[in-house]
């Protein structure tokens, strides 16, 4: 009740305007999304019940697999359990899919915190997610990785 922001005022600045002009198109500015017609798929990479970071990613776990829209996976020819490869530039994750209606269009997912050994290729999500920093504090862009997916059986 007595703590206030280290700030010259006192207060809480949302918009700072210090800050606007060490963005390259200004604080808090509309960027487009950087999909692109070969890789449209968002891959995010959500904690789990069973992960919130690899720290006990060595425990049993069933099957990791992939997420996907029914819309999307029809589009793709593809089915539940169907194996697939999620893949860009950078790389690829192969595991079994599951497809289910709670995730948005266009987005997959991929848990969070797995070994590389829970796929079977080895690869987790972070193989397929771009080195590139945030504009403001040079941060990770951990949900701009853009990519597809396609049945195993077709590569």
């Amino acid at each position: 009740m007595d703590v206030f922001p280290n700030t010259p005022d006192r207060k809480v600045h949302l918009f700072p305007a210090a800050l606007d002009p060490s963005t390259p198109l200004g604080l808090y500015r509309y960027q487009p999304d950087p999909q692109t017609e070969r890789y449209p798929l968002a891959l995010i990479s959500p904690a789990s019940e069973r992960t919130i970071s690899s720290t006990l990613g060595e425990l049993p776990r069933p099957d990791v697999m992939l997420l996907m829209h029914p819309d999307d996976a029809q589009a793709r020819g593809l089915e539940d359990n169907d194996l697939v490869r999620i893949f860009n530039d950078l790389g690829e994750v192969h595991c079994p899919l599951r497809v289910a209606p709670s995730i948005r269009p266009g987005t997959i997912s991929l848990p969070k915190g797995i070994w590389r050994r829970s796929t079977r290729n080895n690869a987790t999500g972070t193989t397929l997610v771009p080195d590139t920093l945030t504009d403001l504090g040079a941060g990770a862009c951990f949900n701009d990785a853009r990519v597809q997916v396609a049945s195993l059986a077709n590569a």
